[in-house]
């Protein structure tokens, strides 16, 4: 988004020997306006419009060029012709000047401090920078209306000036400035503008709903259009959405002021009321709307990111595996002269393949996106064991079930391998008749695994895989880079090894029975 000297530059490079006619044609959209304020106050209701200043603060803001000096100017001039058209004296016509130019200065002056997104209302929190902008400007008019032109609008025995002034005002700001201030860019119509079908269906419930509600009488008639103005405001982009606001606003003016909503019995007090309960819902409509273009942003920023992090993963995992072939094809290569070393390197096969594995294992949970960035201890094992089972996964069980950081997975991945190699060879997965299960459950803030292997023959070797490469594997892995331990009882028919690692790596877990 360019800063308002930036759009100030490129206003003054657009229009260079061409502004002077936008100051005339905002100063004679001034004069017409403050004339509408000015004709309407005699009734009780269209006494409320009062639209010049909310139109003047906006432009100035919307586009800086018009801030300028001769902007100012060209107001005043417009301002001077109004006065000189209804025939104003001398004290009311200073006394107005200063009632709605002071406005517009203060006003301009707090808006102008934030910056260009917040003016835009184009974030959640733009709207309350905008009611610390327009909360002051109004205040100042509530307390400067009934010294300087009390005589025109103010009547003292039915409402104090204050209340008058500062309801009148705050109504037509909260109304009328976010409708300039969203105006869109050129080029950018399109976008705003629900032009399917579809899209029209919450502009025709509010339409309907306004309907209903002349139709209903009486006060509760202007709620009946507010659920589709919030529902227009979840539809639609800021602009559409002050837009509507502006046009209900209006639209309650003015089926009050002929009649179709019968205010006979209201007194000014009453009027007062409702523009002020006006203002207040313009305000929702725009809180949700910024909110909901604010997240709507957020989640094509993230699909669009997610789209670039999956390309980016898909040729990661494609190296990933090229390495992998790569390393087994030079352990063959290696070993291919020496038959005293393929031993050795069938084991190193078997633990690359073991990463190889929980490598895809990793890629298939973030390729479907179960379990977010946790894998399944369960189904790392299950994968992990289904090569040694020869097709007997029914010998396997996994009592139950953990979730751990991908981060984990290799190093769980070493673990498992290991214990299911020696298994192979020595344990349970060597005999037909051999079981092993697998069980897990938390302990305070530990998670205990306990790999058990029970086969029937009259005893398991204790030597087998106590002090070998595997058992300094298992060191390496569990103790010095999980921070956990192991211990491994032998006894007659079986073996059990029970793995003890702190808790915080690990996440909810639930019970699953599996044969």
């Amino acid at each position: 988004m360019p800063s308002a000297d930036e759009i100030d530059i490129k206003a003054r490079r657009y229009f260079t020997g061409r502004a002077w006619p936008l100051y005339p044609i905002l100063g004679a959209a001034y004069s017409a306006l403050f004339l509408l304020g000015v004709y309407t106050e005699d009734n009780i209701v269209l006494g409320l419009i009062w639209p010049a200043n909310a139109f003047m603060l906006g432009m100035i803001v919307r586009f800086p060029l018009l801030a300028r000096f001769p902007g100012w100017i060209a107001c005043l001039l417009g301002f001077a012709i109004g006065i000189w058209i209804v025939g104003y004296g001398i004290a009311v016509s200073v006394g107005l000047a200063a009632y709605n130019f002071g406005i517009v200065a203060i006003g301009y002056i707090l808006l102008s401090r934030f910056d260009r997104i917040d003016q835009r209302l184009e974030r959640p929190t733009s709207v309350f920078c905008l009611l610390a902008a327009v909360v002051p400007a109004c205040l100042f008019g509530g307390i400067a209306g009934p010294v300087l032109v009390s005589s025109l609008y103010f009547n003292p025995l039915e409402v104090s000036g204050f209340r008058f002034w500062f309801s009148v005002e705050l109504l037509n700001q909260l109304t009328l400035l976010p409708v300039i201030l969203t105006l869109p860019e050129r080029g950018q119509w399109a976008q705003q503008l629900p032009l399917s079908f579809h899209d029209q269906v919450p502009i025709l419930a509010l339409v309907l709903s306004a309907v209903v509600g002349i139709l209903f009488g009486g006060i509760a008639a202007f709620a009946f259009p507010i659920p589709a103005l919030l529902w227009c405001a979840i539809s639609y982009r800021v602009f559409l959405t002050a837009l509507l606001t502006f046009t209900f606003c209006t639209w309650s003016i003015i089926s009050t002021t002929i009649g179709y909503i019968d205010v006979s019995n209201f007194n000014e007090t009453m009027v007062l009321s409702i523009s002020m309960a006006g203002a207040l819902i313009s305000l929702s409509p725009l809180i949700v709307s910024t909110t909901t273009v604010t997240r709507n942003e957020y989640l094509t920023q993230t699909k669009a990111l997610a789209a670039e992090r999956e390309i980016v993963s898909r040729e990661l995992d494609h190296r990933i595996k090229n390495l992998f072939a790569l390393v087994n094809g030079l352990i063959g290569l290696s070993v291919r002269d020496r038959p005293a070393m393929r031993p050795l390197a069938d084991v190193l096969r078997n633990r690359l393949t073991a990463l190889r594995i929980a490598h895809g294992l990793i890629w298939d949970g973030q390729s479907t996106g179960t379990t977010s960035a946790r894998t399944s201890l369960r189904e790392l094992i299950g994968v992990l064991l289904r090569p040694y089972a020869n097709g007997a996964e029914r010998r396997i069980v996994v009592d139950e079930d953990a979730f751990v950081d991908r981060g984990m997975v290799t190093s769980l991945a070493l673990i498992f391998h290991e214990l299911a190699t020696n298994s192979t060879k020595y344990g349970a997965l060597s005999d037909p008749q051999g079981v092993l299960e697998v069980q897990v459950w938390r302990s305070m803030d530990e998670l205990h695994i306990m790999w058990t292997e029970r086969v029937p023959k009259t005893n398991v070797q204790p030597e087998v895989g106590v002090s070998g490469f595997g058992s300094k594997l298992l060191d390496l892995t569990i103790k010095s880079q999980l921070h956990g331990t192991y211990t491994r009882r032998f006894a007659e028919g079986g073996v059990e090894t029970e793995i003890i690692l702190p808790g915080r790596l690990f996440h909810s877990y639930s019970r699953r029975a599996s044969n």
